[in-house]
């Protein structure tokens, strides 16, 4: 009797418990799988624009960023994989630069800038090259089964985004608190405002529940 009782339990764990490759499961209806659209295996990210006025140290601040996406992109585990080809991307990241200032959290008694924040701000647009489609913000049902379309390298490149994308381009912005008297920088609080921004975008990338 008790063979068949525990015969009964691990059918039922079975049934409840399964296995979805790579060595993830799902429980209950929780994976361990990485939260992102699987159908989805590449992105081209080109460097961030920044028309904005800015001098040094901050010069080149576009580049650091867009470094700093792929970075953080690489270093999750995600079905992605970033490529410098734009024509057999699944999808492409397009930023730009709009704000870059200070704010002001504590003075000395001499007046000096005793802890401030170096403020980024971006905003961003993720798109889909295979079918157009805006996918920041509201991305709608996720269907992973359907397969990724496969591309032809001797296509030509899809058109830059249009009008339509504009309503759905995304502000981000990032903060990298400075203590000088602990010997950061702007530099440093930079880097940190852009690191920031490169978790909240990858975080965005992560398919809807």
């Amino acid at each position: 009797m008790k063979t068949a009782t525990i015969a009964l339990l691990l059918a039922a764990s079975a049934g409840i418990v399964g296995c979805q490759g790579k060595g993830d499961f799902s429980l209950l209806g929780y994976s361990t799988a990485p939260p992102y659209d699987p159908s989805i295996r590449s992105v081209y990210i080109p460097v961030f624009k920044n028309p904005i006025f800015h001098t040094s140290p901050h010069r080149g601040i576009e580049v650091d960023l867009t470094e700093e996406i792929v970075r953080e992109l690489n270093g999750r585990r995600t079905p992605m994989r970033v490529i410098s080809d734009p024509r057999i991307a699944d999808t492409e990241l397009i930023g730009e630069i709009t704000y870059m200032g200070k704010g002001l959290q504590n003075r000395s008694l001499q007046n000096l800038n005793r802890e401030f924040d170096v403020i980024i701000g971006c905003k961003v647009v993720w798109r889909d090259n295979r079918t157009g489609k805006n996918l920041t913000g509201k991305r709608g049902p996720v269907f992973p089964e359907q397969p990724a379309t496969i591309f032809d390298p001797s296509r030509e490149p899809p058109p830059p985004p249009g009008p339509d994308l504009q309503p759905n381009v995304v502000t981000i912005t990032g903060y990298g608190r400075v203590i000088p008297e602990l010997g950061e920088s702007n530099t440093t609080g930079a880097q940190a405002a852009s690191k920031q921004i490169a978790q909240q975008i990858v975080n965005m990338m992560e398919a809807p529940w």
